[in-house]
Formats: structure tokens, C-alpha cells, sequence
């Protein structure tokens, strides 16, 4: 295992591979995906951890041993955890932030937004739906994942087209990408965008992808 490496602990090594390849095109050093917690604890035990774990907890064994997430941070204490699962229940997400992991993301959400917060985190951030964090009554993590409905957008009074641009940003799309996706001229991307940035109060496009994502706009694909 290299330093600076993701490694990939789940159950579906379907998912996994296709995820691997995915992130390995994106430049990022993928260990070979590793099916079960046993596997996981002995890599970790005979390499070097890993800047990033992504993992599916729900299809790990369970055992008097502890939680799996428990599991993994005892054994990389220093390795940044992902939880990529389709359990986004309050009991999942309870137990998420409980083990100290950096991110909670829907399986079914688009690659570019997987991409988006493996990216996040990897900067320092965290990555939760809001309801993670409301439902420990605690605030909302400055980089969480919000899950409330765009047309709320925080209190922001984004217009439609604003909120369209500021999905396409978190997707990772270009001003000319958006402007085609949209049927709109570039120009206007840019004048949306701008307004947009003034309304949350965003310094750059990151800090804009940041504050969408916690306002529970959802990625474009």
C-alpha cells in the first residue's frame, strides 16, 4: 500500500472495481479493492494507511469485535474514512459520525458528485447530509452535505437558472459545458454565476460547489 493511496473496502466488488477504474482515470492512486473487514484490517496492519478509505459498512460483518468504522479508524488513525452507502438512515448516519468518518454519501449519487466529495475530503472537509448532524442536534458541519431541497437553497432566494448553474458547478462542468447543457450563451453562465456567488457569498468557484452541497442542490450529471 502506498502513502497518499485510496483504498476500497466493500462487499460489492462490482462497484468497487468500477469505482477503482474510475478514480484511477482521474489520476488517483487506487490500491485493488478489498472485499471484506478481515481483508482490510490485515492490509492495513502490513502497509502504509491510506490518505483515503472509501467503504460500504452496511455490507461488512458485523461482530462483538466492534463496528466496522470503529475497526478501520483504530487501525488508521490517520487515513481520512468515506462512507459510500445507500443506507442514508439516521441510525447510519448516527453511527457514521460516531466513528469519526469524513463523509456520508449516497451509492446512487452520480460519480462526478463521489468525485466531488473524495476531493472534499481530501482538502480537510467533511462531507454529511444535514440531517446527520440536526438529528444529534448539533449545527450543520461548515462543509456538510446538506439535504434540503434546492428550492429553499438556505435562504439564499437563488433563481431557478442560478440554482442550475451553481448543480452543473458541483458536477464539475466548465461555464462552456453548462452554457450547452442549458442552451444558453456563455455570457450568461458567467452573469448567473456571478449573481449567484454574491447571494451565498462565495469567493471562488470551490467555496461555490462547497456552499451548494450543504444546501442540498443536487449534482447535474
Amino acid at each position: 500500500m502506498t502513502s497518499g493511496a485510496v483504498m476500497l473496502v466493500d462487499h460489492d466488488q462490482l462497484f468497487s472495481a468500477a469505482l477503482a477504474a474510475l478514480l484511477e482515470e482521474e489520476g488517483m492512486a487506487v490500491e485493488s479493492p478489498l472485499p471484506s473487514l478481515p481483508t482490510a484490517e490485515q492490509a492495513l496492519s502490513d502497509g502504509t494507511p491510506p490518505a483515503l478509505i472509501i467503504t460500504d459498512p452496511s455490507g461488512l460483518d458485523r461482530s462483538e469485535d466492534g463496528d466496522p468504522l470503529q475497526r478501520l479508524r483504530l487501525l488508521a488513525p490517520e487515513s481520512r474514512i468515506l462512507v459510500l452507502s445507500a443506507d442514508l438512515s439516521q441510525t447510519a448516519l448516527n453511527r457514521s459520525l460516531s466513528a469519526g468518518a469524513h463523509g456520508h454519501v449516497s451509492k446512487g449519487a452520480s460519480f462526478n458528485a463521489v468525485l466531488r466529495a473524495v476531493r472534499l475530503i481530501l482538502m480537510g472537509q467533511a462531507v454529511y447530509p444535514a440531517a446527520a448532524t440536526q438529528g444529534m442536534g448539533q449545527a450543520p458541519a461548515p462543509a456538510a452535505m446538506a439535504a434540503e431541497t434546492a428550492g429553499e437553497a438556505g435562504g439564499a432566494d437563488l433563481s431557478p437558472r442560478e440554482t442550475q448553474i451553481l448543480a452543473c458547478v458541483i458536477s464539475g462542468h466548465s461555464n462552456k459545458a453548462i452554457a450547452r447543457r442549458l442552451s444558453i450563451t456563455e455570457s450568461t453562465v458567467k452573469m448567473h454565476f456571478k449573481n449567484a456567488m454574491r447571494k451565498i457569498n462565495a469567493g471562488n468557484r470551490t467555496q461555490a460547489a462547497i456552499w451548494a452541497m450543504e444546501h442540498g442542490i443536487a449534482p447535474m450529471a
